[in-house]
């Protein structure tokens, strides 16, 4: 099938031509028909399936490029992700004459200002939005679709309470767009509370096994960061994304690479650094200036980048979904992946909830590795001890999954 068969505008789909895209995924195949007719949608499918594409290619043929003012509000969770999502309308509107405004924190609001006067699509987090639409700079009067992408994410990270503000806000005949890797019942509930003609549309929600392999170390604590700088050292010139769970450790992961022979091949990435230099790290990652990028979840999610090779949880994360997401940023756009944890003691109990979830992770032997130099600063130097088993009782696991 060809983006033509959906009955899409041609300029449109000239716009995706450009950008290599001629064949639909799955999600844009079941999603963009709906939205055409003006359903309202809650799309789940994984990451990397083409979910942007999926609304905002239907949101261009719906676009009034006569009335220069906000007819579209889109949220996402994270500034990063707020970006791509316009960049993507910016690629998909080459033929048109839309004004797309991105709007989140951490910069000026007056060039902010300035560009939603004349935007058709807006699009956002919600702390950001929220400060515009109480400063009445976003205008709210013609919007006539509202998204939520990353709504799962959005979530997580406590945005409920803006998401609903945001939603009274808006004019009552509205079509609403919800999008996300996975769904829990909030969501729904949430969905369901403002939609009056929901369509559910949920394709595969996960990598396929083929294309990504899933694996594990067990590794005494002391001989973790060492374990690191070998397999990284091991995947040669391709890209990997090494997930921790706090700013400082991936500060201080960062840091120790540099000082083990990866120095100029390494960038960290989350929230506590400057828009500008958040900015500059992933357009260098994505243009190949430097191999391996050392990030927290929040810094990580929705990085659109298709020649991830590798992931490399160095910390597990508490919540399943997030394992998910984190793995998400491989395997992307039909290109094989690995995913590889590495598990010390403190890693055991979050480990046990995301191995409930029946996934094909595979346990591999720690070779033998030279332990190198590792410098904390102020670094916990040891984890505190805990009861937990020194190894991971796989039949523990497998009687929770089964009751």
């Amino acid at each position: 099938m060809k983006f033509s068969d959906l009955n899409i505008e041609q300029k449109i789909v000239e716009a995706l031509s450009i950008y290599g895209l001629e064949e639909p995924t799955e999600i844009q195949i079941e999603t963009i028909p709906l939205i055409q007719k003006g359903f309202d949608v809650i799309g789940q499918s994984k990451t990397g399936s083409g979910k942007t594409a999926a609304f905002a290619v239907p949101i261009l043929e719906k676009i009034d490029e006569r009335i220069t003012k906000p007819q579209v509000l889109v949220l996402s969770p994270t500034r990063e992700l707020a970006q791509q999502i316009a960049e993507e309308f910016v690629k998909f509107s080459r033929f048109m004459r839309v004004n797309i405004a991105c709007i989140y924190g951490g910069v000026s609001l007056d060039p902010q200002i300035r560009k939603l006067r004349k935007a058709h699509i807006v699009v956002g987090t919600p702390g950001r939005t929220l400060d515009h639409i109480r400063r009445e700079t976003l205008d709210l009067r013609n919007i006539k679709i509202f998204v939520l992408d990353e709504i799962d994410r959005m979530l997580d990270m406590g945005f409920i309470e803006d998401v609903e503000t945001a939603i009274r806000a808006l004019p009552e005949e509205k079509q609403m767009l919800f999008f996300g890797a996975t769904l829990s019942n909030d969501i729904l509930k949430l969905a369901n509370r403002f939609s009056n003609n929901l369509e559910f549309v949920q394709t595969e929600t996960h990598v396929s096994d083929s294309l990504l392999k899933q694996s594990y170390f067990e590794v005494d604590f002391r001989k973790k960061f060492s374990l690191l700088v070998h397999l990284l050292k091991k995947t040669g010139k391709d890209k990997a994304i090494v997930f921790c769970n706090t700013r400082r450790e991936v500060d201080l992961i960062t840091k120790n690479l540099q000082n083990n022979g990866l120095s100029g091949k390494v960038s960290a990435l989350h929230g506590g650094l400057s828009q500008a230099r958040r900015n500059s790290v992933i357009r260098d990652f994505h243009a190949g200036r430097f191999k391996v990028l050392v990030a927290t979840d929040v810094a990580g999610r929705g990085l659109d980048i298709d020649d991830v090779s590798h992931i490399v949880n160095y910390d597990i994360p508490q919540n399943p979904e997030d394992y998910i997401n984190r793995i998400g940023r491989t395997a992307r756009a039909g290109a094989e992946g690995e995913a590889i944890s590495l598990l010390s003691e403190r890693d055991f109990d979050s480990f046990q909830r995301i191995m409930i979830h029946d996934l094909p992770i595979e346990k591999l032997e720690v070779p033998k590795i030279k332990r190198l130099r590792f410098e904390r600063d102020s670094y916990n130097k040891r984890p505190r001890k805990k009861k937990a088993p020194q190894t991971m009782n796989e039949n523990k696991i497998y009687s929770s999954y089964c009751l």
